[in-house]
């Protein structure tokens, strides 16, 4: 059974021709989708609700449009004065929202289902110890695992290259009630703060990662993902070789199959490929009943 958010708090209304049209909270958004590039829009009618719509115009960087008047609101040349809203997930979290340059408005829907089962695991390894359960959140952007972690009990370490980034995060945060959780925030290259924790001798028991296909750390780090992501994972296996309790990897890169990720997993963390990591799809699906793919999802156990 899916955990995904509540109906009116977001939905995936369709997607075809290489769009996604999805609703957060009052707003119904048009953006690209790579994923829904072959199918075809199954209700083109509500196509005509968007009340915002985002092209791309350079590599991943576009242009937002407003389609409806706003006769209070003041969008600016794209959006950037646009107001943000919130969504709330189950009640357990507030996400903040706002337009950015490449599409992005700060949640991945298709994580909700792993924010579930994050809770579920702190939750479960919290009932055998008395100490609270750490919990290490890789390239964490806007918070969602961490507030997860957070509100099941957990002393959660959040990990981000970009400042302004772990400060959305923060102030996801005190939105949801959360600005006394025991969150540490850490602004640093998640392979260089992997291999220091390591050094430190500091020990997590879940720990979780969505790693982009590129990207920069805050010194102008390179990160690969077909280069750095073993390399990251072995760290990941050493930093819960004592209490190891749970460990989420999620990835959105063709690099990497479903069945090669799971393989490379298992390898990387424990030494062999038939340890019980499961690896599977993340899928969102429409108000239509179509499914749009959304990656794919390492969980242990």
């Amino acid at each position: 059974m899916s955990k995904g958010f509540e109906a009116d708090q977001y939905q995936l209304l369709d997607f075809g021709k290489g769009r996604k049209l999805e609703q957060f909270g009052q707003r119904i958004i048009d953006r690209p989708s790579p994923p829904a590039g072959s199918a075809e829009k199954r209700a083109p009618a509500l196509w005509q609700q968007a009340d915002l719509k985002f092209d791309r115009t350079e590599g991943l960087k576009g242009k937002w449009r407003l389609l409806k008047p706003e006769p209070d609101v003041e969008f600016g040349s794209n959006g950037e004065s646009y107001p943000g809203w919130a969504i709330d997930y189950r009640k357990h979290f507030s996400l903040h929202l706002k337009l950015s340059p490449v599409g992005h408005l700060g949640v991945f829907a298709e994580q909700a289902d792993n924010w579930h089962w994050i809770m579920n695991q702190v939750r479960r390894i919290q009932k055998g110890q008395s100490d609270p359960v750490k919990v290490l959140n890789l390239f964490a952007y806007t918070g969602g695992s961490t507030l997860a972690a957070a509100v099941a009990g957990a002393h959660v370490t959040h990990v981000d290259s970009a400042g302004n980034i772990i400060n959305r995060a923060r102030e996801n945060a005190e939105l949801s009630g959360l600005q006394d959780a025991r969150i540490r925030w850490i602004q640093e290259d998640a392979l260089l703060f992997c291999q220091r924790e390591l050094k430190r001798g500091n020990q997590y028991q879940g720990i979780i990662l969505d790693p982009p296909s590129y990207g920069h750390g805050p010194r102008n780090q390179i990160w690969k993902i077909g280069k750095h992501l073993l390399p990251l994972l072995e760290l990941c296996g050493a930093l819960t070789k004592t209490r190891r309790g749970f460990i989420l990897l999620t990835n959105h890169s063709s690099d990497f199959s479903s069945a090669d990720l799971e393989a490379s997993f298992a390898d990387a963390i424990f030494g062999s490929c038939a340890a019980g990591a499961r690896a599977s799809r993340m899928t969102l699906t429409a108000q239509t009943g179509a499914r749009l793919d959304a990656g794919c999802v390492v969980r242990f156990p």
